[in-house]
C-alpha cells in the first residue's frame, strides 16, 4: 500500500525532533558529569569507531534501498535479494572485527582507548544484524519512530542511573550504542514480516560489487570530511580541543538531523520513479523537496547563527563556551550540507550516477584532510568548522554540477524573495532578544517563537506559495474529517 509522504515526513520528522530533545536532556547532565577531557575521549574514540562502522556498511543500505524499492510486490524476489544484501553485510562485519584488531594492536595512541573501543565497537554488529533498509524500502517510519521512542526512554534512564561520576565514560559510551543500534534486534525478527533474510551462498557479485563498493567509496569519503576534524583534533591536539568541538558537532548534527528528515522519506519512492524511468513525477517529487527544503532550512541556518552562544549554554555549561564560534561556522555549514546531500542522495544515486558522486566526495574529502592538517595545529576546533564548510561547499556544488541533465528545479523569484525576508526578520528578533539580556532559557524560547512568528507572518504576507500551497492541503483535508 502506497503510504502518504506527508505521514512519513511527519513521523521522521517527530523521531528527529526526539532525538534532539532527549540529548537536550541528557547532554548537560553528561557534559558536566565527564568534563571536556573525558567527553573529549569518548568522542575521539566514537570517531575512529565510526570509520570502521562505516566500512561494515559498505555502502549497502543505500544500494539495498534503490534496488530493493522495486521489488516490494515480489516477496520471493525481494527475499533472495535481501539475503544476498546480508550475507556481503555479514563478510564485510567480520572483515571489520578483523581490521580493527589489527589497528587497535599497531596503533600505540588507541591502547588508553581499548575499553571504549571494545564496547563502541558493538555498534558494527548491532546495525548490521538490524537491516534497517527493508524498513526504510517499505517507508515504515511509524514503526522506526516508535521503536526509537522506546530505546531513547530507556537510554535515558540508564543514563541518569548509571553515569554519577567522571570515570563512568565506559558506560556512556556502552549506553550511547543501546540507544543507536540496541533496537536493531528488534528489527531482524520483525524483518519477516516483509521477506525472509538468511545467509546464502547464491550472490551475484557481478551484479552487486561494483555499484556497493562505489556507494561505499562516496560515503568514505564524506565520513572524511565529517569525522577528519574530530580524529585529527584528538591526533594534533588534546581531548580538551575534542570537548569543545564536540558541543559544536553535537548541536550541528541534532539539527541537521531534523532537516534532514525531509530528504529521507522520499528517497524510496524517487529511487521507485528513477527505476521506472518516470522523469516526471520524479521532477515533480524532487521540487517540492527543494521547496520544503529552502522553506526549513534557511530559516533554521540563520536562527542557530544568531543563538550559538545561547544553546552552547543551554546545552552544556560555560566551560564549553568556546564551542560558540565553531558552532556559528557549521550553522553555515548546514546548508551546503543539505543541499548537496538532496543532489546525491536524491538525484545521482537513484539514477545510477555512482561514479560522478565518488568523484564529487573523494575532491572534498581531499580538501578537507588537506586543511585540516595545515590549520588545525594553529585554530584548532575553528579550523575543524570551517574545513568541514569548505568540504561541504565544494561537494555541493561538484553534485549540482553532475545533475544537469538529470532534473530541473523549478522555484520561482516570490518563493526565495519571500524566504529571504522572512530570514531578515528571524535576525531582528533573535537581535532584539538578546538586547534585553534575560535568563539564557527565556531568551531562547522567546527568540524561538518570536522568529517562528515573524517569519511565518512574513511569508502569509509576502503570499510564499508553498505556505499557501500546504495550506490549502491541510484545509481541504480537514474538511474530509469534519
Amino acid at each position: 500500500m502506497k503510504k502518504s509522504l506527508t505521514l512519513n515526513a511527519i513521523m521522521s520528522g517527530i523521531k528527529t525532533i526526539l532525538q534532539i530533545i532527549f540529548p537536550l536532556i541528557t547532554f548537560p547532565y553528561i557534559s558536566n558529569i565527564l568534563q571536556v577531557d573525558n567527553l573529549g575521549k569518548v568522542n575521539f574514540a566514537s570517531s575512529v569507531c565510526g570509520y570502521f562502522l562505516l566500512f561494515a556498511g559498505l555502502g549497502i543500505s543505500s544500494y539495498a534501498v534503490r534496488e530493493g524499492s522495486r521489488y516490494v510486490n515480489d516477496r520471493e524476489k525481494l527475499s533472495a535479494f535481501a539475503s544476498e544484501m546480508f550475507t556481503i553485510n555479514m563478510i564485510s562485519t567480520a572483515l571489520t572485527y578483523a581490521a580493527l584488531a589489527v589497528t587497535m594492536l599497531f596503533w600505540t595512541k588507541l591502547h588508553a582507548y581499548t575499553d571504549l573501543m571494545l564496547v563502541l565497537s558493538l555498534q558494527i554488529l548491532f546495525t548490521t544484524i538490524g537491516t534497517e533498509w527493508v524498513f526504510t524500502i517499505f517507508e515504515e517510519y511509524t514503526y522506526i519512530t516508535v521503536r526509537g521512542i522506546i530505546f531513547q526512554i530507556i537510554s535515558i534512564l540508564m543514563m541518569f542511573a548509571f553515569v554519577k561520576t567522571q570515570d563512568d565514560y565506559c558506560i556512556y559510551a556502552g549506553i550511547t550504542v543501546f540507544a543507536a543500534a540496541g533496537a536493531n534486534i528488534l528489527n531482524f525478527f520483525r524483518a519477516r514480516k516483509y521477506c525472509t533474510i538468511r545467509l546464502t551462498a547464491k550472490i551475484d557479485w557481478k551484479k552487486h560489487l561494483k555499484p556497493i563498493l562505489l556507494i561505499f567509496a562516496s560515503s568514505f569519503a564524506i565520513t572524511i570530511y565529517v569525522n577528519s576534524d574530530v580524529t585529527i583534533l584528538g591526533v594534533l591536539t588534546s581531548d580538551y580541543h575534542v570537548g569543545i568541538y564536540t558541543v559544536a558537532m553535537k548541536i550541528y548534527t541534532m539539527v541537521k538531523s531534523v532537516l534532514a528528515s525531509i530528504l529521507l522519506v522520499s528517497v524510496p519512492r524517487l529511487s521507485r520513479y528513477a527505476g521506472m524511468q518516470d522523469r516526471l513525477n520524479f521532477e515533480r517529487l524532487f521540487n517540492k523537496v527543494f521547496g520544503a527544503m529552502v522553506l526549513t532550512v534557511l530559516p533554521a541556518v540563520v536562527g542557530l547563527f544568531e543563538l550559538s552562544q545561547e544553546v552552547v549554554l543551554f546545552i552544556s555549561s560555560e566551560s564549553y563556551l568556546e564551542a560558540a564560534v565553531p558552532l556559528r561556522i557549521l550553522s553555515i555549514a548546514l546548508v551546503a550540507s543539505l543541499f548537496g546531500w538532496l543532489y546525491n542522495t536524491c538525484v545521482l544515486v537513484p539514477w545510477k550516477r555512482e561514479g560522478q558522486f565518488l568523484v564529487a566526495t573523494l575532491v572534498s574529502a581531499i580538501l578537507n584532510v588537506g586543511l585540516n592538517v595545515l590549520l588545525i595545529p594553529r585554530f584548532r576546533e575553528n579550523a575543524a568548522a570551517f574545513t568541514t564548510l569548505l568540504a561541504e561547499l565544494c561537494s555541493m556544488m561538484l553534485c549540482i554540477r553532475c545533475s544537469r541533465g538529470l532534473v530541473t528545479v523549478s522555484t520561482d523569484r516570490r518563493t526565495v524573495g519571500s524566504v529571504l525576508c522572512g530570514c531578515a526578520g528571524i535576525v531582528l528578533v533573535c537581535t532584539g532578544v538578546k538586547a534585553l539580556a534575560l535568563p539564557n532559557l527565556i531568551c531562547i524560547l522567546a527568540a524561538v517563537l518570536g522568529s517562528v512568528a515573524a517569519y511565518a507572518a512574513i511569508l502569509l504576507g509576502m503570499k510564499n506559495p508553498l505556505v499557501l500551497e500546504y495550506l490549502e492541503k491541510a484545509e481541504q483535508k480537514f474538511r474530509k474529517i469534519s
